[in-house]
């Protein structure tokens, strides 16, 4: 989960930087930002999961960012901060997920913590479900569930070009050029898509869609190159399937 901290007080930014690192630390704060212009710009720019954001701040206030996010369509969830009790309703009409009322106690920051927490895994879980509903109903169209270091991206397998390890992560490159990082590692994506004959393991660390290959040169013991222009080695144990998907097997 990753977090912005949006507040015009320093030490109030320094407070709850110190109350994620010992309350919650599993949670990635981004970044802070000291008013509402700074905040929109880093929102836009990091898209955090959600946001701590004060309510009294100069120039823009954080009632009206919350309503140019939702005027945006830009989704987050939203923890207020104030030390006026009566924004509550408003910030409420908001659709904050909780309001911290300043000095903000270490309970309430840990029930507010929770529900985002709570709300993310119950929509990740319903990604998951209509990917699976989606896969069940068509092969046409299969798409892959992408878990990533924030959540669950769906993406097209037509529109995997390959998957790259690096580590106990993988890099999934697609056809427009864009890039997802999944944590997990390549065997996890090799038993997952080892269904649709498109996609084949081709050396230790790649797995390639083979609908997206441009070329193949058989110098030294043989170079893919996918259409993006990205040159793979065909590893010497994956020679035979490699080339049985060829029609040479």
């Amino acid at each position: 989960m990753k977090a912005l901290i949006i507040d015009d007080s320093a030490q109030s930014r320094k407070l709850l930087r110190l109350m994620l690192a010992e309350l919650a630390p599993e949670i990635v704060l981004l970044a802070e930002a000291r008013n509402g212009e700074e905040g929109l710009q880093f929102i836009e720019e990091h898209q955090p999961d959600f946001v701590f954001l004060d309510i009294e701040m100069p120039q823009k206030s954080g009632l009206q960012l919350a309503q140019e996010l939702i005027d945006k369509s830009i989704t987050c969830e939203i923890i207020f901060t104030t030390a006026y009790n009566e924004y509550a309703i408003k910030a409420f009409r908001l659709s904050a997920i909780d309001y911290l009322l300043k000095p903000i106690e270490e309970r309430q920051f840990i029930e507010a913590v929770e529900k985002v927490k709570l709300k993310l895994h119950l929509q990740q879980a319903a990604t998951r479900l209509k990917t699976l509903t989606q896969n069940l109903k068509s092969t046409a169209d299969n798409v892959l569930c992408i878990p990533t270091l924030s959540g669950y991206d769906a993406v097209p397998l037509s529109q995997i070009e390959y998957l790259e390890a690096d580590g106990s992560y993988v890099h999934i490159f697609l056809a427009d050029k864009k890039q997802k990082t999944a944590s997990k590692n390549l065997k996890y994506f090799e038993q997952i898509l080892e269904v649709y004959p498109q996609f084949l393991r081709v050396h230790r660390s790649f797995l390639i869609n083979f609908n997206l290959m441009a070329t193949f040169s058989r110098q030294e013991r043989g170079i893919i190159t996918m259409r993006s222009g990205k040159l793979i080695d065909l590893a010497r144990d994956r020679r035979a399937a490699f080339f049985a998907m060829l029609g040479e097997g």
